[in-house]
């Protein structure tokens, strides 16, 4: 049995734009277009979201069985381009944004977002109040 490889447009910036948040759509859209204007067969090593930004490796390109050191050059220049942008522009809505912290230890997370889907994340992640049960130590309602 062969496995057939993935076509390279399941290995390019569209396949993994769903799994950001929409304020990244354009600044993915471009970074595929100009990838797309290098080569049409690009294809994406690594993507991730993390510590507050992007993180794009493109495949390496092998022209008549030699590294395309030039290739190589110029896709680091773009993704890094997109990385830097990304660290900037809120995830959420692409507004300016810098990256914010919430959490500590294992539950930390880090995300750019602007002022305002901040605020939006923030008042989201209050805890409510739960039903008033009563708290022997304190005579009072239990506040979650």
């Amino acid at each position: 049995m062969t496995t057939e490889p993935a076509p390279a447009s399941e290995r390019q910036i569209p396949a993994w734009s769903t799994t950001v948040g929409p304020g990244w759509a354009a600044l993915l859209d471009q970074l595929h277009r100009d990838l797309t204007a290098l080569d049409p067969d690009y294809r994406i090593e690594e993507f991730i979201a993390k510590l507050g930004g992007l993180r794009i490796i493109v495949a390496d390109r092998f022209v008549d069985g030699e590294f395309d050191g030039e290739f190589a050059d110029r896709t680091t220049a773009l993704t890094d381009a997109a990385v830097i942008a990304s660290e900037h522009t809120c995830e959420d809505c692409a507004a300016p944004g810098r990256i914010r912290f919430r959490g500590e230890g294992a539950s930390c997370w880090m995300r750019c977002l602007c002022d305002n889907c901040r605020t939006r994340v923030r008042a989201a992640a209050r805890p409510r109040a739960t039903e008033p049960t009563g708290d022997s130590r304190h005579g009072g309602p239990v506040i979650g």
